[in-house]
């Protein structure tokens, strides 16, 4: 019987986790084997609020915002505004430029997730949509709703969906997009204040305001970022340290992977076992040459993820990431590729996490391994941030 997900009657909020967590399984390097992916996410969340790595550009904050306008006018349904997404997916295709980031280019009116259900918590987070709690259905019919004021005043109190002095759409939207995905000065300027407002002293709000650099990797390599102070810099430099320390974890663990895979005479994928190992020497490296320059303080770390998450970080969870790094802090790192105290660590929390499916030492599973066990080091959703933000300057600077 095949497996599947489902969900009912759950947030936006939690239905925009389920799709990044589905979104994920596709991408080899982004999958959590070792159940810290609550705290990477608690992390995303705390630099970056509203965002995704269902987020493509910045336009969307305000093209689904257009379509649900039009379509409250006209007295329309849900239904009615999957149809207009649709005609806007068209439209920008024919704009022929390449790369534009546009949900739904390959599917079209076949799609199945369209972008406003993707979008639809960031617009509660900006303030774009007046209330963060109104649904997609409760969007349209409350839209330029009258709301009487008693039988002594007749004037009435017109209800609104969205923030009144948001930008208007283009004529002919959206079978006409001028400009495509680009933003003019006004959108720009307006989009900017919606993220300085509803999301003070983050990194987000800082950036909002920068000139990035479009190659950084990750935040901490853009210089914009390390200009940040404050709460937001003491949220970077948990979230680099968080990066950088379970980066040796998670390249030790495929090193296992892939030796487990050979010593069960799997010969599909070769050469795994000394690529993880190189890149985990090349990681030592590095973390040797920085690690006595490093204070992070672990108290401080699992306090902001509290804050972030409303809820205590997992008791094995916790103790995984302190065992971790305080055995960092005893051993030369350069030595954990056969050191056994950091081996049966990883091994044990791969157990502790996945229980049968655990891929180690398990035949079944090391049958379907695709070579790779999520080894890329945690960037907190910034390809997709970065994008989003470059949207927005390349706007104010109407490039």
């Amino acid at each position: 019987m095949a497996s599947s997900i489902s969900w009912l009657d759950s947030s936006s909020v939690e239905q925009r986790r389920m799709r990044e967590i589905l979104g994920l399984f596709t991408d080899k390097e982004s999958r959590e084997e070792l159940g810290l992916g609550q705290l990477r996410d608690a992390l995303s969340d705390a630099l970056f609020p509203g965002t995704s790595t269902l987020h493509t550009r910045a336009k969307y904050l305000l093209f689904i915002p257009w379509v649900f306008q039009q379509v409250s006018k006209q007295g329309g349904t849900l239904a009615q505004t999957r149809s207009r997404e649709a005609a806007l997916i068209q439209t920008l295709k024919k704009s022929g430029v390449q790369d534009l980031g546009i949900i739904g280019a390959e599917a079209g009116s076949t799609l199945k997730t369209m972008p406003s259900s993707l979008y639809w918590s960031a617009l509660g987070t900006y303030g774009i949509l007046t209330n963060p709690h109104l649904s997609r259905e409760q969007a349209i019919s409350i839209e330029g709703a009258q709301l009487a004021q008693g039988d002594l005043d007749h004037s009435a109190t017109i209800l609104r969906a969205w923030r009144p002095e948001m930008p208007a759409a283009p004529e002919g939207f959206p079978h006409e997009a001028p400009g495509g995905m680009a933003l003019t000065v006004e959108e720009s300027t307006w989009l900017r204040e919606r993220l300085l407002t509803t999301a003070p002293n983050t990194l987000l709000a800082h950036l909002v305001t920068q000139t990035l650099d479009k190659d950084s990797g990750a935040p901490w390599e853009d210089p914009a970022a390390n200009t940040v102070t404050g709460a937001a810099q003491h949220t970077l430099a948990h979230a680099r340290y968080f990066s950088e320390t379970m980066h040796g974890a998670q390249l030790l663990y495929n090193v296992l992977i892939a030796e487990s895979y050979e010593e069960h005479n799997l010969t599909r994928i070769v050469g795994k076992r000394d690529e993880f190992a190189g890149r985990l020497a090349e990681w030592a490296s590095r973390y040797e040459a920085e690690k006595h320059d490093r204070d992070w303080d672990l108290d401080s770390f699992f306090a902001l993820l509290t804050r972030t998450r409303g809820s205590q970080v997992g008791r094995s969870t916790e103790n995984f990431v302190r065992s971790w790094a305080a055995l960092l802090k005893t051993v030369d790192t350069r030595t954990l590729l056969i050191h056994a105290p950091a081996r049966e660590l990883v091994t044990a929390r791969e157990r502790q996490n996945k229980g049968a499916m655990a891929r180690i030492n398990n035949l079944p599973r090391l049958e379907t391994w695709g070579g790779s066990s999520g080894a890329g080091r945690y960037i907190y959703r910034w390809t997709y941030v970065r994008r989003i933000l470059i949207d927005i300057q390349d706007g104010l600077f109407n490039v």
